[in-house]
């Protein structure tokens, strides 16, 4: 009963339930990183930093479970922007999509591998996989970068003509216009950030660059908690993302 009145109010909310909770369960996850890198690096006993490896291990694989089969919602998603009037959407936000739904296809096999249902090389597998999440990570950032662009030089040619015509001091209206720019696109600068966070994880995970298993911890629990402020308030969220 507990659990049909929590899927009405989700519902009611737009919350999707099931991301919500493998958002909630990533931030776990990577807190159990964090906390396990600080436990080794202060020489707590080897039995408690056993504990949270394992619970790490345990919530990245039930994370997988739950995600199993989305891959085609993420191709079908890709649909939605193949024809978008605005070219950066519709190449940025609709090849991104499908180097998502790839990199999930390639996370399956890697869990049905872990689980002795298949036989595949899950070394070679997973670098591809990593490639492709990384592929989609960097295709979020161009669009937030080419989108963060396009709105400082509107902006700025505003602003100045404001200064011109009324002999304002620049650095009050840039002041001020900070101020508005956080308040009126916070879904594009949450993104910005949030998939920057999320960038440092395939690029250590290919070796491209070197972070402790804490410093993974903190940016994967950053990336997280915005990815779930993003399902909590939908003005929040970038469209098509």
């Amino acid at each position: 009963m507990e659990t049909e009145c929590l899927k009405i109010k989700s519902h009611k909310k737009g919350i999707d339930s099931r991301k919500f909770l493998i958002f909630w369960l990533r931030f776990v996850q990577y807190g159990s990183k964090t906390t396990w890198h600080y436990m080794e690096k202060n020489d707590f006993d080897d039995k408690s930093i056993e504990k949270f490896k394992q619970l790490e291990q345990s919530l990245a694989a039930f994370r997988k479970v739950l995600r199993f089969g989305r891959f085609i919602d993420s191709l079908h998603t890709a649909l939605r922007t193949v024809n978008h009037s605005d070219k950066t959407i519709r190449f940025c936000v609709t090849f991104s999509k499908i180097a998502h739904s790839l990199y999930l296809f390639c996370d399956h096999f890697l869990w049905l591998s872990r689980n002795n249902l298949i036989q595949i090389n899950a070394s070679s597998w997973g670098q591809v996989s990593n490639k492709y999440w990384l592929l989609s990570i960097v295709l979020n950032l161009v669009r937030d970068a080419i989108e963060l662009n396009n709105l400082f030089k509107a902006i700025l040619k505003k602003k100045i003509l404001n200064t011109l015509n009324r002999k304002v001091a620049p650095k009050d209206v840039f002041t001020g216009e900070a101020v508005q720019f956080v308040r009126s696109h916070k879904d594009l600068l949450i993104d910005t950030v949030k998939n920057s966070c999320d960038l440092m994880l395939p690029l250590t995970n290919l070796g491209f660059i070197r972070l402790s298993p804490g410093t993974i911890g903190v940016v994967g629990m950053i990336s997280s908690v915005l990815s779930l402020y993003t399902l909590l308030d939908q003005k929040a969220k970038l469209p098509y993302t």
